[in-house]
């Protein structure tokens, strides 16, 4: 009787996943099958549902186009995986901070969607209480000077008497500090109340400090002009607010239970700071940003 050749167990799985992708086909709910791979319906759907197309476009025209750019994303990312950067430490880096806002990011929409919407009388309320969002909106043009974020921020204290952009620039240049000259624009509806006023109430051409990511952006208001909205658009723009300030408060208490029940242990050297204090009092910061 003639003996059987042993078979390697990998072999036997590699056939096994080959004749598997053989079976799968493009029907029902798979639109597509990419090298084994499956595009179903609910991905496609979920693609075209971010484009935001308006009700006169070519629906079939555009699934068509849209399902190609994901045969070919799919394809790519194939080839990648076959290069195996799948397996490099930066990849898995980055794969694992987008898990975690997307995660964080869709925990917010949960919580965002148990939020009622505030009823008329809520929402007058708070327009009449934020008369820098709504009826004393403003658009102010700035002259700005850029800079990074330096790593003791105590040394921009000696910024707290310069009474313009060209006496803030002077100092900057005496202190080794590179910056960038600009333009830019600050609506009054994205800045804190408080902070507005003491905004407001600066002198002409006296500079205020915004923090903007690693960037501080300081800032000489050279104009203003008034931005209007209708009462709809007024109540759309604080209903949005409203929820977005609830939003944060949801926010705020779940972090603080998750903290104290977490175990948390930081390596010497590497616990949390206080946070610095802001460059002298004409440092201001913006709240989240409005409807226009």
């Amino acid at each position: 009787m003639p003996k059987l050749r042993s078979v390697p167990v990998i072999a036997l799985a590699s056939l096994a996943l080959m004749l598997s992708a053989c079976q799968k086909k493009a029907e029902g709910q798979v639109v597509a099958v990419v090298n084994g791979e499956e595009i179903t319906l609910t991905e496609l759907n979920a693609e075209i549902a971010e484009m935001n197309l308006p009700a006169s476009a070519d629906k079939n025209m555009v699934r068509s186009r849209v399902l190609q750019r994901m045969v070919d994303r799919r394809l790519l990312v194939q080839a990648a995986k076959e290069a195996g950067l799948d397996r490099d430490p930066a990849y898995l880096t980055q794969e694992r901070r987008m898990q975690e806002q997307l995660l964080v990011s869709m925990y917010g929409k949960k919580a965002m969607d148990t939020i009622k919407v505030p009823d008329p009388a809520s929402l007058d309320r708070f327009i009449s209480t934020h008369p820098g969002a709504f009826s004393g909106r403003k658009r102010f043009a700035l002259d700005q000077l850029v800079i990074d974020v330096p790593s003791d921020p105590k040394r921009l204290r000696s910024l707290e008497d310069a009474h313009s952009l060209d006496e803030v620039a002077a100092r900057l240049t005496s202190m080794g500090i590179t910056f960038a000259k600009g333009k830019g624009t600050l609506d009054s509806a994205t800045v804190n109340p408080d902070i507005l006023k003491r905004i407001e109430a600066l002198p002409a051409g006296e500079p205020f400090i915004v923090p903007q990511g690693n960037k501080l952006l300081i800032n000489v208001i050279t104009g203003a002009q008034p931005v209007t909205l209708s009462n709809e658009q007024a109540r759309q723009v604080a209903a949005q607010a409203m929820r977005n300030e609830e939003l944060g408060k949801i926010g705020e208490s779940r972090l603080k239970e998750a903290k104290a029940k977490a175990k948390i242990e930081y390596q010497p050297g590497f616990e949390p700071k206080p946070d610095a204090p802001a460059a002298g009092a004409k440092a201001a910061a913006p709240a989240a940003p409005a409807a226009n």
